[in-house]
Formats: C-alpha cells, sequence, structure tokens
C-alpha cells in the first residue's frame, strides 16, 4: 500500500484527464492550480482536441502520453468514465483520483456506472480516489490538485474527508494561522478506497502528526474500527461524525452515498478505538492544535493560573463539568506562592494573580507544573506590555514598529509558557485575551500567527481550553489502557 500512496503524494508525473481551455470548468481551474501550486514533476493534460493549455502541450489521448504517469487526475464527464478507466488501465497508470461527480451519489444508474469502473480499476491494478471528491493535497510535493484555488504550506496536519468542502475548510483554517496541512484527502464516495486506507498510510507517515477526519458513514465498519485503533496508538485521529440524525442521514446519502448508521453504536466504537470525537469545526481545529502543540497528560488533575478571578472560576466550573480533578493546592506549593504573591491572594486553586504583577503568572504556572500533584496546568493569561501607558505614533514607521514590539512581546510570553511545557513533560494551555488597538490594526490576529509559527496556540475562552484539555487526558487514558 505504502508504494501505491506515495504515487498519490509524490507522484513524479501526472496526468490531468479533462483538461481544459475553459477557465469556468474544473477542467481549467484544477489543472491551474497545479500549475500555480508549483508542482515540479511532469503535467501531461489530455483532451481529443488537442492544442496547449498554460503553457503545457495537450494530448488527444492517453495513449499518447509518453511515459506511465505516476497519477492521473480525472475530471471526464460520467458518460466518459468507463472508457477513461479503460484507457488508464491499459497505460499502466496505477492510481488515480476522480473529481467527476454524477454516480452513485445521484441514482442507481450512476451507481451501476460506479461499479463498473471499480471493477475495471481493480482488474487493472489501478487503485482510485472518489469518484464526486475535490481533489487532493500534497504540501510538501507542491501538488494542490483540488477545485477552489488554496495553497496551504507544508505542516503536520492531515484531513482526510468524505466532504470536499468541509476537507479544504479545514485546510483553510489551519492555513489562516500558519500551521500547514501534511495531506488533504477527499474521498467522495469512496468507490474503491475508504477512509480506513488513508487512516492507515497516516499513521505511517512521518510528515503527519495529527489526523483531522470529517465522516459521514462507513463502508466496512468492522475494518474501519480495527484500522483507527492501531492509528491512535501511534498518533490522534480527530473526528467529526455526522449523519445522526434523519435529516443529516438524508443529506448525506443525496451527498456522498454514505450509509450513517446508528450514534450510539459509532460512540461505542470510537471511545474503544481512541478516536477524539469533535462536535463542530471550532472544536475540531481547537482540538488539532492542542494535539498538535502539547504533550499529552498523564492523568487529570490540573492546576489553573488566572489573571482575572472570573476567568478562574469559569475555568474551574469547566473542569469540574468534564471530570477533571481541580486539584486542592499542596502545602508546599502554597508556601512557594505566599514568597511572592500579595498578602490577600485566595491561597486556593484557581490562583488568582489580578492583585499582583501580570508577570507573577508565569512564577505561578512553573510553580504548578513543578508540583507532583499535577498533570496539565491551564494558564489564562499571558505577561503583557503596558501598552495602554504608551502613545501610539502617528508616523507610519514608527507605528509599526510599536505593533511589532506588542506582538514579539507576545510571543515572548508564550514561548516562556512553551518552554516550563518542555520543562516538566506537562501541557499547559494557554487561553486569553489579546490586544487589538481599536482603530487601528487588529494585532490578535498577527500575534495568534506568530506564535503558531513557533508551534503554540492561543484559546479565546477558558472552556475552549479546558474541553481541549479533557479530550488529551481522555486519549492518555487510551494509549495506558487501551
Amino acid at each position: 500500500m505504502k508504494t501505491e500512496f506515495n504515487r498519490f503524494f509524490a507522484p513524479r508525473s501526472l496526468a490531468f484527464l479533462g483538461a481544459s481551455t475553459d477557465t469556468t470548468k474544473w477542467g481549467f481551474r484544477i489543472l491551474a492550480n497545479i500549475v500555480t501550486g508549483g508542482f515540479q514533476g511532469k503535467i501531461y493534460p489530455v483532451n481529443p482536441k488537442g492544442g496547449e493549455v498554460l503553457g503545457l502541450k495537450v494530448y488527444s489521448s492517453i495513449e499518447e502520453i509518453p511515459e506511465a504517469p505516476d497519477l492521473a487526475i480525472i475530471v471526464v464527464p460520467p458518460a466518459g468514465m468507463v472508457e477513461t478507466i479503460k484507457q488508464c488501465v491499459s497505460k499502466g497508470i496505477k492510481t488515480a483520483v476522480v473529481v467527476t461527480a454524477g454516480f452513485a451519489e445521484v441514482n442507481q444508474s450512476g451507481a451501476e456506472v460506479q461499479e463498473e469502473i471499480v471493477r475495471l480499476a481493480r482488474q487493472g491494478g489501478l487503485r482510485l480516489i472518489g469518484p464526486n471528491c475535490f481533489g487532493i493535497l500534497s504540501p510538501s510535493a507542491k501538488l494542490y490538485a483540488q477545485m477552489p484555488p488554496i495553497f496551504p504550506p507544508d505542516g503536520q496536519l492531515a484531513v482526510v474527508s468524505q466532504s470536499g468542502n468541509v476537507g479544504l475548510t479545514i485546510a483553510r483554517r489551519a492555513m489562516a494561522l500558519d500551521f500547514g496541512c501534511s495531506r488533504m484527502i477527499s474521498i467522495g464516495n469512496e468507490a474503491d478506497l475508504h477512509a480506513e486506507d488513508f487512516l492507515e498510510y497516516l499513521a505511517g507517515d512521518d510528515k503527519t502528526k495529527v489526523i483531522l477526519s470529517y465522516i459521514e458513514g462507513l463502508k466496512d465498519g468492522r475494518r474501519f474500527f480495527e484500522v483507527a485503533k492501531n492509528t491512535s496508538f501511534k498518533k490522534p485521529i480527530v473526528m467529526i461524525k455526522v449523519g445522526e440524525t434523519e435529516a443529516g442521514a438524508s443529506a448525506a446519502r443525496s451527498h456522498t452515498a454514505a450509509l450513517s448508521g446508528s450514534a450510539e453504536v459509532f460512540n461505542g466504537v470510537s471511545r474503544q478505538a481512541g478516536i477524539v470525537r469533535a462536535n463542530n469545526l471550532q472544536e475540531l481545529m481547537n482540538l488539532a492544535y492542542g494535539f498538535l502543540c502539547h504533550p499529552i497528560p498523564k492523568g487529570r488533575r490540573v492546576g489553573i493560573a488566572t489573571l482575572g478571578g472570573g476567568w478562574g472560576v469559569l475555568a474551574a466550573d469547566a473542569c469540574a463539568r468534564l471530570g477533571l480533578d481541580v486539584i486542592k493546592l499542596p502545602a508546599d506549593v502554597v508556601s512557594e506562592l505566599d514568597s511572592f504573591l500579595p498578602v490577600w491572594w485566595s491561597r486556593n486553586n484557581p490562583v488568582d494573580t489580578v492583585a499582583g504583577s501580570a508577570d507573577n503568572i508565569t512564577r505561578v504556572v512553573d510553580i504548578l507544573a513543578k508540583s507532583d500533584a499535577t498533570d496539565a496546568v491551564l494558564a489564562l493569561g499571558v505577561p503583557f506590555p503596558h501598552f495602554a501607558r504608551m502613545v501610539l505614533p502617528t508616523n507610519e514607521e514608527e507605528k509599526n514598529k510599536f505593533f511589532e514590539f506588542i506582538i514579539e512581546s507576545y510571543c515572548k510570553s508564550f514561548g516562556e509558557m512553551s518552554a516550563i511545557s518542555q520543562k516538566y513533560g506537562k501541557p499547559v494551555i494557554v487561553a486569553a485575551e489579546l490586544p487589538t488597538l481599536r482603530g487601528e490594526r487588529a494585532i490578535d490576529t498577527d500575534i495568534i500567527r506568530s506564535i503558531a509559527k513557533r508551534n503554540m496556540v492561543c484559546y479565546s475562552m477558558p472552556d475552549e481550553a479546558a474541553m481541549v484539555l479533557n479530550s488529551m487526558v481522555k486519549y492518555g487514558e487510551f494509549l495506558r489502557n487501551g
């Protein structure tokens, strides 16, 4: 399987079947994305009319291509699909992505054509992604063979999605924070290769650290469970499973011909297989960043440090509701905190530093993380520059320097939190409100992107941080007990 998948994700050459000079058609747009993305291998556009597109020679048939390409991207109409697959097999092509829709997701006759192309492909040793998909991304190979023009940088997040637009939404969100992607696979109808085939491949893919997945239904539930469980022991799978209501199940059938199945059964499968479940896309991304940036906690005992009392109460409630243990502070921790916090501090967990210097929170986090009584720390706030007391420069150059000072100051503070996490081998999960400077640049986004480049993340609310920690705790329990 590894050789087959290398052809998908690191092809040396590709045939583009259904190339078009019409800029409104996918036969032009997807090819343009491949070219624009900087694919370094050979590209062989194919269209019976021949000619030229995007500076590339167009071959009138697959047979005319001077070699057997590693990969075929297929956008020909459904009526020509059977013949196209026959020609791919005859040419010796071993992997293909069928973007074209209009098969099992539409009607019975479409399902019959889909079955025929799979029969022909398997008979000829050709493996297929799709049909009815958005395509694939493999940034390390500069392969961007997908519908919309999106070019995420190379990263450690892989995406396996039965929905093309959901998969690309995930890739866009990762790209927005500069985390990037290792692979993105829109699997569509899964006529040949299924979700579990890609989970199995990604389990051994050294470019992938966390697998994100959107699933509408399963083709082979038993194999999915076995592969997912084996994969989860190697790296986390964070998944949204939809189609758990009648409305959602009906939509899934018409979208990718997926059979959604029982929500209760899938919930049980997920627990046993170590799958980390997300309820929505925002949760999925929050969990992705958590697993990407933090070590797995060894237990559920949490210490909380906060710059404001209210956020600490919110975090304590959220942790307790999720079953995390908001510990009672040991005497030695209280004693050490007494040495620098004001005499009126609460002597309780959460540790509220609001009356003291903002710099105190880093010392508090270090003391909590150092303690044998904790497995993780929530840091609600980070030390910040006192820019509110500064006069905003009017000179544009000086103003930009001011903004950079703010951004780098926050990066330094986040770096200190990350260093504490690495020193003690415990997650230090940060939630904080970042400055926007109303009327000027919204530098909160710049800060988030800057810390992401250093493999750090900031959550916007305390309950988000608690949710991420709880999911990481459960995954850690799976690894220890699974």
